[in-house]
Order: C-alpha cells, then structure tokens, then sequence
C-alpha cells in the first residue's frame, strides 16, 4: 500500500502539540529556534559548510533578538535566520495562523448583533423569489437566510448552527453591492475579501474558499452542475478545448482536494481516453501530497517511473506527530488496516534510529510500474511556471520520464530538496515552526532547491496566451 507523503501542506498540515508551552523574550525565542535547527533540520550539514558565514549570521541575528523592541521586529529577525538556509520549507510564523501564507484581511473580534426576523415570515416573502439570491442557503455545517438590506448590502443571518458558536439571527456574513464581504468566522472574528454569486445558486467566498449553495427556493443549479462550478472556481476541471485537445487543470494538490481530482478525472474517462492531445496545466500549483496526481499518471506513461527515495531524520517531533497521525487513522482500524501497520513499521524504526537518518524502504530508487490506461492522448504538454512548487514539482519529475510528454514554461519553484513539513515543538509559543524531515536522495547530484525542474520548451515572454501556444504546438 502506498502511505501518504505529503511534501508541503498549504491547506493541511499534520497534527500540532497540546503540551503547555512558555511565552518567551524574542532572545530565547531565536536561541530556542537555533537549538531545533541545528539538531532536527534534515539540511543543516549540507547548508552551513561555509561555519564562518553561518555563525556571523547566528550571532548577529542573537545580538538583534536581544534589542527588539516589538514583536513585528522579532518576527523579522526570525526570518533573517531561517532565511539563511534559502528553504521554503522553513516557515516561522506568529502562533495563532495556522498556514504560512500572509493575510491581511483578519481584523479584530467585531461581533455582530443579532438581527430580529421571523424565519417562517422570511421563508413565505422569498418562496416565490426565484430571480433573487434572497432565501436559504446551506453548507456542511450552517444554514442561512440571506436577506437584501437595501442597494449596498445584504446580510447572511444563522438559522441553524452549532449553538457552542451561533445564535439565531446572529449575523454570519455581510455581502456588498461591490463585490466583497466580511465573514465573521466560528470565533466572530471577521475575515474580508471578495465573493462570486453565480446563477443566484451558489455563493462562493474567495479569500476563504467557503461555498454555499442555496436550498429555498430550488437553486437553478443541479446537484451536479454546482460541483463543477465550485471545482472550476477552485481550480479544478478538464475541459474539451478543440476536437483534438483537451485540458485538464489541478489548482493543488493538497490532501483536501485529492477526492476532487480523483472524481474529476473518473468523471472524464471517456474524454481523456478519447483526446487525441492533453495539456496538464499546474500553473501556480505550491504542492501537498503525491497521492493527488496517482490517477491522472495511466494517461501519461510509456514506461516504469523511477522515483528517487529520501532519508528522515529520527527526532522527536516526527515520532511524536505520527503517533498523533496514527490515533486518527486508529478510528476506523478495519478501512486503515494497512496504514496502521506500515505506520508503526515506521515508528518502530525510528525510535531504534534516534537521531539517525532513516530510509523506509531500504531502496535509495524506487521503481513504480504504472499501468498505461488503454487508451489515452498520443502527446501531452505540462504546463508549468515558478509557482509549480513541491509536489507538483515531483509531478513534472514523473511526467518528464514519459516519452509523449513535453514540459512547457519556465523553470518551477525549485522547493522540493527537503520536505514533508510540519510545525516543530521547540518551547516557546510566542512564534510557531514549521520544518521539513527528510532529505532527498538526489542530492547532491541533482538538486532542485531554488533551480526547479527545467521545461522542455522556455517560453519566454513574448508568448502571452501559453495554453494557445501549447494547443497549437501539439497540433501543427
């Protein structure tokens, strides 16, 4: 069976800690930080050969720590060391965020009063509004009654949801005649950012990627077409773009959307199967797990892959954060039978390793033999640029090694060296920090850190319609 690796976690990452931990001086915070670096970070050895320039870094950025005066100073100081080891798996970020990814849409705790509407009267004025987007909206765990205020606004009020959080009539969620919003999140802190409302159907929140989809009266969508609306505002669909080419875009690969990816393309058998080219567009894709691209490979192999292994790092937050993983996947013991003793097969190597460098399956080479689907295009593109990070870069690594398929772009992100990231404990919880664990067995004869994976074909600047350009390469 083949155990999720996920190689960077925009939208998910593994399980943190609930041990207490201490606030403490941005001093401590950096010497702690330091500490941790230098005793569980994969690349450390191979990254600070040159010890002069590494300590001069080290010791100026402790002198810093020791007169910052804030913490945005601190933050920043932070940065410039972790930034010495130029790894975009490295993240320090200020403890409460629980993505690295820079927002500056989250304001204050701003707790709306609850509005006084009569749900039964509000359901009887908007049943026969059928061109309006006033009426009931759902999503896995709210239901809402939009209602227009006047020209400039409307406003989502809770009909039913957790009672911890919500009340009736509290307000979810202001929408503006301009396009954008304000959310108020589970905490009643509000989020900002733009929404699209699409056939007065489905409302979709941008910023937070958070759909809903209207119940009464009947949404002008079905079941089906509102999937695809919403996998095609995330960034996932294939379309037929002439008789001869169709395209298939995957916005991520993060562990949250493999389901998505996988119906996607079971949904299209026959329109892959028929395609006579294929342009895979992962464009802007920063990666997850390796798990999302395994159904789309059928189409693209002439022969085995070969995949270089990597070594982890026996410490103490990687043991610690697969047990975590390993109570969650416990819960269904008899679906997750085999995880669960390839898990522990893991665990058990690694507390006999600590401190070690350990290779799971004793291969520094692995040799996947991918069965080619029966029918499939007779040439693919893949389109890639220097957002194509982690592993969507392995992807292209995969994709490379077919004999129909041409990379096209300009060279990816070049963020996959070292990974499988995750926060790391180090004892103080003013900044949070995420690490990666292992290091690939390609180094360091073929590294892809800060280079990326080189495209077949360059297409420089002059080329401004790139899937126009790859349609037309394939077919002329």
């Amino acid at each position: 069976m083949k155990t999720k690796v996920f190689l960077f976690l925009p939208l998910f990452l593994f399980f943190g800690f609930a041990n207490a931990q201490t606030k403490c001086s941005c001093n401590e915070t950096l010497q702690q930080i330091i500490s941790k670096i230098e005793s569980e970070y994969p690349g450390f050895d191979i990254k600070t050969k040159d010890k002069l320039l590494y300590n001069n870094i080290k010791e100026n950025a402790l002198k810093a720590s020791a007169e910052a005066k804030s913490d945005d100073n601190c933050l920043e100081i932070l940065k410039s060391y972790t930034g010495f080891f130029k790894d975009r798996h490295i993240w320090v970020l200020p403890n409460g965020n629980s993505t690295p990814q820079i927002s500056n849409n989250v304001s204050s705790k701003n707790v709306s009063k609850p509005l006084n509407i009569n749900v039964e009267k509000f359901r009887k004025e908007v049943q026969n509004q059928k061109n309006s987007f006033e009426g009931i909206w759902k999503d896995d765990s709210y239901e809402i009654g939009i209602k227009k205020l006047n020209e400039k606004e409307s406003v989502g009020f809770i009909i039913k949801a957790n009672p911890k959080f919500w009340k009736s009539n509290e307000v979810k969620f202001r929408l503006f005649a301009d396009g954008t919003y304000e959310y108020y999140m589970q905490d009643h802190s509000s989020q900002k950012g733009t929404y699209k409302m699409i056939d007065n159907s489905l409302l979709y929140f941008n910023d937070i990627k958070s759909a809903f989809t209207r119940t009464f009266p009947q949404s002008n969508l079905n079941e089906n077409e509102i999937e695809d609306k919403i996998n095609e505002i995330n960034g996932f669909y294939i379309k037929k773009l002439t008789p001869k080419t169709t395209i298939i875009k995957m916005q991520y690969f993060s562990y949250m959307f493999v389901n998505t990816i996988e119906k996607l393309i079971e949904k299209n058998k026959s329109l892959l199967e028929n395609s006579e080219f294929l342009i895979i567009d992962v464009r802007d894709n920063g990666g997850g797990t390796d798990n999302a691209y395994q159904k789309i490979l059928p189409y693209l192999v002439t022969n085995p892959v070969r995949n270089v292994g990597a070594e982890y790092l026996a410490s103490p937050t990687l043991i610690k954060t697969m047990e975590n993983y390993l109570l969650g996947v416990q819960k269904d013991s008899i679906k997750n039978k085999d995880e669960i003793s390839d898990i522990n097969s893991r665990l058990k190597l690694l507390k006999a390793n600590l401190g070690k460098y350990v290779n799971y399956n004793q291969n520094k080479v692995n040799i996947s033999s991918v069965s080619p689907a029966a029918k499939s295009p007779s040439q693919i593109v893949v389109l890639a640029n220097n957002h194509t990070g982690s592993a969507a870069e392995n992807f292209l690594l995969n994709a490379k090694q077919s004999k129909k398929v041409k990379l096209m772009g300009i060279p990816s992100s070049g963020v996959l060296d070292y990974a499988n990231a995750m926060f790391f404990e180090y004892g103080c919880d003013n900044y949070k920090l995420l690490m990666p664990t292992y290091k690939s067995f390609r180094l360091p004869d073929y590294p892809i850190d800060n280079i990326g994976v080189q495209p077949d074909i360059y297409l420089d600047e002059s080329v401004e319609d790139w899937i126009k350009f790859a349609t037309e390469y394939l077919e002329n």
